[in-house]
């Protein structure tokens, strides 16, 4: 389409350069909001709650543990499976965290560094294979900006993706330059070395074991003249022995995998075996369909339908959509067409694992497409250069320059769909609701929202989507706990505890419903039975740090905040508070100065920390209605009312309290 040949173009000495960094800055336009996005989703169990790479010790770990990557607190904290092998990304989140903490900025930085990088490497790759500047470029720009991959990029979780495609394209520019040179050696184990790193990042590398052998074919090729003819040799048995080592690699990386998850993957029938079927060429259609038209992108596909049976045009199109490709890759073979043919086989081998062949868990997954991608706009630029290189000699048709508009055209379609798709990906409130905007009916994303909003105290939304989920599906267990969160933050107490009893009557060792049963039992006041929900949770996780804390507030509050005949009276209310981004303190007092007789009195309060009496911590006056407000972290404190004329003394000269993480204490400070 775009006819440089890098070889003997006069600029080609900085053309290449250029071009790289001139689709460097493109993409990191294209993804600079991603720079302020938070964790969402996933990455908070992987990630935020994920002890396990919060250090490196033992680093044993990393290769023995099955629960690396999610994270072992994960089964208990979802209710879900938590196994996922990938020790290469697991150490690349641990590295992070050492680095930046749980501050969101620098995992995303990470990501565009990697995207960044793998976009040089996919350039170097189809230089290597096509020796040809514009096809290099359009390939890199198309695959960079594509809108489908900002679900690897921007979605942290999914760093396993971005690592294991560049260890891959390592792998196979290794193996190029060992063809080129075949006393270096040392290209050829550097080649073994990063396909296993490639594997140890995700599984889905397992797929390149049926790449190779064509990589190696472009490089076996050789012309004989045989009874006065040229043909062209093609050395079988040398490609199967130079490719027998990966594939070892592969079965190793395989047997261990199985050893240490004791599971080949999360396999999940849908339906009938029919109905599974068929939905392998269906999904593949879909995938074919995000790659062209990439709009009303998904991160959900819960909803997907399953096809009824063959008349179902998504499998019909599916398989003359794989005909189709065979025909091209049968055509590719005979025109011995290197590049073409192995951007053919790069896009099978790599989509072929989530097609659904072997069901599992996500239907359908954007970030899937990060790799299958990079052969699919290889052989599809290539074609299309053929067509107009066909015209041209045939028919004097010269359409290149309308090849290149239409390029560019494409190019700046990405590039606006992958920067407004990045809005998406801020927070999780954008990130749901933009599903909800292709999906109304997902439950996934009505579920994920309503407890965003939980977080964020808006009950009214959490009540709205919460009903909106269980007509849907009215025994989903996440709907009617989130239900009850905000049935209890509206103060509809008793509707709001029915709710969480009928979680647990389905599953009664639900941790997240026990929470919530703990906090509303200690908002009514009923700190015991709180105290008990939650010393029930600390024993059977005792390694959980958010119920260790949680034990000791509410210890802290039954010692303090409680009189031997009930709660002291001076603590008229105790409110969970919505959550908040940032630094912020979220917790605190809130209260009245008050005479006997109720009428509202202007004073001032010291606060002490209860280990530090020798200074006050903070100092504050009510306003003329006798109103104070004072921030507080969790602790325990003493509050000291002072004698502002003598007139009017303190009814206690100290007052003991409790604040938990995230709750506000109502007080009432009496003067006589």
């Amino acid at each position: 389409m775009i006819n440089f040949d890098f070889h003997k173009n006069k600029y080609s000495k900085w053309l290449g350069p250029a071009v790289v960094g001139l689709l460097i800055i493109i993409t990191l336009v294209a993804y600079i909001k991603i720079f302020h996005a938070e964790f969402v989703y996933d990455d908070i169990g992987f990630i935020v709650n994920n002890k396990d790479i919060q250090s490196f010790k033992p680093f044993s770990k990393f290769f023995l543990s099955p629960y690396i990557f999610t994270g072992s607190n994960y089964a208990a904290e979802s209710g879900e499976g938590g196994q996922n092998w990938r020790p290469v990304a697991s150490l690349a989140f641990a590295l992070e965290y050492a680095l930046f903490g749980a501050n969101p900025y620098g995992f995303h930085f990470v990501s565009i560094l990697l995207h960044l990088l793998n976009l040089i490497l996919v350039y170097l790759l189809i230089i290597k294979l096509t020796k040809r500047v514009g096809i290099a470029a359009l390939v890199t720009g198309f695959w960079a900006l594509h809108p489908t991959i900002t679900e690897a990029v921007s979605w942290v979780t999914n760093q396993s993706s971005l690592i294991f495609l560049g260890f891959f394209i390592l792998a196979v520019l290794a193996l190029l330059n060992y063809q080129e040179n075949k006393d270096k050696k040392f290209f050829l184990w550097f080649s073994y070395l990063f396909f296993a790193l490639s594997l140890l990042s995700k599984e889905t590398a397992l797929g390149g074991i049926f790449i190779i052998p064509f990589i190696f074919l472009a490089g076996s090729k050789q012309w004989e003249k045989i009874d006065g003819s040229t043909l062209l040799t093609i050395n079988f048995r040398r490609i199967f022995i130079n490719s027998l080592p990966f594939a070892l690699i592969g079965l190793a990386y395989f047997y261990a995998r199985y050893k240490i998850i004791g599971a080949l993957g999360d396999h999940a029938l849908r339906g009938s075996f029919w109905e599974n079927f068929l939905l392998a060429p269906a999904v593949f259609y879909k995938y074919i369909g995000l790659a062209f038209y990439p709009v009303k992108l998904l991160l959900n596909y819960a909803n997907y339908p399953l096809p009824l049976g063959v008349g179902d045009p998504r499998v019909a199109m599916g398989v003359l959509s794989a005909v189709f490709l065979a025909v091209l890759l049968y055509f590719g073979f005979k025109k011995s067409w290197s590049g073409f043919v192995i951007g053919i086989v790069w896009f099978w081998a790599f989509l072929s694992p989530v097609m659904q062949i072997i069901p599992f868990q996500d239907i359908i997954g954007e970030r899937f497409l990060y790799a299958p991608l990079v052969g699919f706009f290889l052989f599809t630029i290539l074609g299309f250069d053929f067509l107009l290189s066909h015209f041209k000699s045939k028919y004097n048709w010269d359409l290149h320059l309308a090849g290149k508009v239409v390029a560019v055209l494409i190019l700046s379609w990405f590039f606006i769909l992958t920067f407004n798709r990045n809005n998406d990906w801020l927070n999780a409130e954008n990130l749901w609701n933009s599903v909800l905007k292709v999906d109304s009916k997902n439950e996934k994303a009505l579920n994920n929202l309503a407890a965003y909003y939980v977080n964020a105290g808006q009950a009214q939304r959490v009540i709205e989507l919460s009903e909106k989920l269980l007509q849907i599906n009215p025994e989903d267990i996440s709907g009617n706990l989130n239900l009850g969160a905000g049935l209890a933050m509206a103060g509809r107490f008793e509707e709001a505890k029915s709710k969480f009893l009928y979680v647990l009557s389905k599953k009664p060792d639900y941790q997240p419903a026990l929470v919530y049963l703990a906090v509303f039992y200690q908002n009514i006041g009923s700190y015991d039975k709180a105290l008990e929900i939650v010393k029930n949770l600390n024993s059977r996780y005792p390694d959980r740090e958010d119920i260790k804390r949680r034990l000791s507030e509410l210890q802290n509050i039954v010692k303090y905040n409680k009189s031997s005949s009930g709660v002291n009276t001076y603590i008229e209310a105790e409110v969970q508070a919505p959550a908040v981004s940032g630094n912020i303190v979220n917790s605190g007092i809130a209260g009245r100065i008050i005479l006997e007789g109720g009428t509202p009195f202007e004073a001032s309060l010291d606060v002490f920390k209860a280990d530090d009496v020798s200074k006050p911590f903070i100092s504050v006056r009510s306003d003329a209605e006798g109103r104070f407000q004072i921030p507080l972290g969790p602790a325990v404190y003493i509050i000291k009312p002072n004698n502002p004329d003598g007139s009017h003394v303190p009814l206690k000269n100290q007052y003991m309290i409790a604040i938990g993480n995230g709750r506000w204490l109502q007080v009432k400070i009496e003067y006589k």
